[in-house]
Formats: C-alpha cells, sequence, structure tokens
C-alpha cells in the first residue's frame, strides 16, 4: 500500500481480523487498512500455519491514518470499545493465542501515547486487562482473500456485534457531516477565540472550524444517537463534536431526564471550555436542579480543582435564576470571591447580574456587603446594566 508521506501506522489486534478491520476502517481519518499476522517468530506464514496457534503470529490489523483528522490515542478508544479486554486468547467465539488482542507500535512516541490511553482505560475496572502493548516486531500481509473481507462479503462471518458495527457507522457519520461543514476561516480563527496555546486555558483543543448553528443541524439530524456514540464523541479530540454530543444530550434529557444527568455528570472531563459549559448545563444539570431541593452537586462541584466544573456549578445556576431562586447563585458567588482565574470571575459576574436583573435590591445588598472583596472583572460584569454613575459608585476602592 503506497500513501502520503505524512501518514502514520498502528496495528492493532482484536480476535479475527476480518471483523477488526472493517469496524477499524469506518473512522473519518483512517485512509487505509490491512489485515496480516504480526509478532510472530515464522517468516511469511500462511493463513493455515498461523491457524494452528504454533507460529506466535496474532492476527492484526495495519491501519494506516491522518493524524491531523483523527489521533492515535482516539483510535485507540475506538479500539477498545470493539474488544473484551479481559478476556485472554479469545474474542467472541473465536479462541487461540492467534485471537489474542493487542496494540503494536513501530514508533516509540505511539507507545507513550497507547500506555496512556491503556492507563486511562484500565482506571475504569478493578480487573486486570489482558491486552498486549508493544512495539511491533513484524508484520506479514495476510492472502488476499482476507483483505477487506466483510466489504467483498457482506453477510461472510464477523464476531463483533451488529451494535458495535453500527456504533462505528454512525460515529463516523457524526463526524464526516461536521467536517463537510467546515469553515477553513473559522478553523483558522477559532483555536486563538478559545485560547489553545501552551499554558492558555484551552490548551491542546482542536477545531473543525463549524459554526454552532451548524453543529445544531447535525445534533437534530442524529438526535436519536446511543449515549455508546455520544461518550466516544465526548472523547474526541474535536471541539466540534464535544459540542454536538451536549447538544443531543440536551434533547434527550427531555425525555430522559434521569438518565441524562446521570451520564452528563459522569463524562464531565469531555465539557473542558466555557462554550461547552454555557450552552449545557443550565439546559441539564440546572433545569434538573431547578425542580429539587437537593442541590448539593453545585457545591461538589465548585469544591473541585478543576476550573470547567467550577464553572459548570455557577452557570448551572441560570436556570434557577430564571425560576426566581436565587440563594445557591449568592452563596457560589461568596465561595468564589477569592478565584484567581479569569473565565470563573466573569461566570460568577455573569449569574450575579442576571440575580439583578429580576431581584435589584438583592444583587444591591450583596454588592453593598462584598463589593471590595469581588475580583475587579467580576464586579464589573455583574453591574454592567447599571447607570454610569451606579457603576463608578461600586467600582470605588476600600477606604
Amino acid at each position: 500500500m503506497h500513501y502520503q508521506n505524512n501518514m502514520k501506522t498502528i496495528w492493532f489486534a482484536g480476535g479475527c481480523f476480518w471483523g477488526t478491520e472493517h469496524y477499524m476502517s469506518q473512522f473519518d481519518g483512517v485512509v487505509g487498512t490491512q489485515t496480516g499476522y504480526a509478532n510472530g517468530h515464522l517468516q511469511n506464514p500462511t493463513y493455515q500455519q498461523v491457524y494452528t496457534d504454533q507460529t506466535g503470529h496474532v492476527e492484526t490489523v495495519e491501519v494506516v491514518y491522518d493524524d491531523e483528522k483523527i489521533s492515535l490515542a482516539t483510535l485507540c478508544r475506538l479500539f477498545f470499545r470493539s474488544i473484551d479486554p479481559f478476556m485472554k486468547d479469545r474474542q467472541g467465539d473465536d479462541c487461540g493465542t492467534r485471537y489474542r488482542t493487542g496494540i503494536y507500535w513501530s514508533d516509540e512516541h505511539d507507545g507513550e501515547v497507547v500506555a496512556q490511553v491503556y492507563s486511562e482505560i484500565q482506571s475504569k475496572y478493578d480487573s486486570p486487562m489482558v491486552v498486549e502493548k508493544c512495539p511491533l516486531e513484524c508484520f506479514y500481509p495476510a492472502e488476499e482473500y482476507h483483505q477487506d473481507y466483510l466489504v467483498r462479503n457482506p453477510d461472510g462471518y464477523c464476531h463483533l456485534s451488529l451494535s458495535t458495527l453500527r456504533f462505528a457507522k454512525r460515529y463516523s457519520q457524526v463526524l464526516t457531516q461536521l467536517r463537510d461543514a467546515s469553515d477553513p476561516e473559522k478553523k483558522a480563527v477559532l483555536p486563538r477565540f478559545f485560547k489553545t496555546g501552551p499554558g492558555e486555558y484551552g490548551e491542546g483543543d482542536r477545531f473543525l472550524g463549524v459554526a454552532v448553528p451548524s453543529i445544531r443541524k447535525v445534533a437534530k439530524h442524529f438526535k436519536d444517537s446511543t449515549y455508546e456514540v455520544l461518550e466516544a464523541l465526548l472523547e474526541s479530540e474535536w471541539h466540534e463534536c464535544r459540542l454536538c454530543a451536549l447538544l443531543v444530550l440536551i434533547e434527550k434529557y427531555k425525555s430522559e431526564p434521569e438518565d441524562t444527568v446521570r451520564f452528563y455528570l459522569e463524562h464531565l472531563d469531555g465539557i473542558n471550555n466555557w462554550d461547552l459549559v454555557d450552552l449545557s448545563a443550565p439546559y441539564i444539570l440546572g433545569d434538573y436542579l431547578s425542580g429539587r431541593e437537593e442541590r448539593n452537586v453545585l457545591y461538589e462541584l465548585a469544591e473541585s480543582p478543576d476550573m470547567w466544573r467550577q464553572r459548570i456549578s455557577v452557570v448551572s445556576t441560570l436556570m434557577l435564576i430564571r425560576r426566581g431562586s436565587f440563594d445557591d447563585t449568592l452563596k457560589l458567588a461568596q465561595i468564589f470571591l477569592g478565584t484567581r482565574h479569569d473565565l470563573m470571575q466573569k461566570a460568577v459576574g455573569w449569574m450575579l447580574r442576571e440575580v439583578g436583573k429580576r431581584n435589584r435590591g438583592l444583587l444591591v445588598t450583596f454588592l453593598e456587603e462584598y463589593r471590595h472583596q469581588m475580583p475587579r472583572t467580576m464586579l464589573r460584569y455583574a453591574i454592567e446594566k447599571f447607570t454610569s454613575e451606579e457603576r463608578k459608585y461600586f467600582m470605588q476602592p476600600a477606604r
């Protein structure tokens, strides 16, 4: 196989290579796949020889991908969704050492990425996984009839479940539609706007360059996506994928509030920029809490060292404010009087301003007591709707 020089390669063993090749080839950014035999001691083995389990080889899929479109970390996470990582020398009904699972690499840096994702996945379980992770020692392409087997034989054997294959198809469809809506100008501007540089709050975030209205259209089209698809989208390196997942969640919340809120709180790691927080927290967590007296989760989030969780705690109260409940906003504002992060100062000031729109006297009372403790940015945001004279008064330094 011949590809552009900037393509990268990784090798996955996930049981029968027919199913693994078909699954991995679904994903946007994968430019080629090839089945073969890896890490055994016999040179140029045949399928019949590997089948004996005497060669040390494992059925493997070589995946060539464009890391400008899909990262190795994402590929590894997607691969783990197709296997049982605790099953040794077996996947589905296929048994033998040739069906062991593994991830193999030829670049030392890739090994570090694989190890990081492996640790991330392992942390979710108590039992140790039995998936191999090691450098590729050798790889021999399989016979021609094994290549693209399920494309040539759509009704052929596949150890993967239909739900797993449907997941791959839907995930790929969402990403393809988002990429089709990409605007090159936005793709260049958005990383700067969302501060993705080293040391900035959005460090490492990647953008396809899709406008929010276009993302809403994609979310509406795929609003019946499963939680597994949404989970994978929230793990994506692409900002728009995560936002699309959250917009679908908002729709799911209307009919499945309990399940949606539980899922939302279990996947906060993917809600890691201010727009992702602001466009989801009030309409999922905030709406849910507005009908309940028990709101401890807001304070648990506020105590987190993670700034995005802190912002979720504050911005979620927007829905409480809109329904005439102000106490939690004021209590959280007191908690964050000493925050040094600009985005938290703005979020608290914004929510205080929202309180003032509905109960000006309550806001004024709060400001009279705390204005000299409030960071200047927080205070400016809180009094934005005041007259110039009122703003001048509240901005006066303490004497």
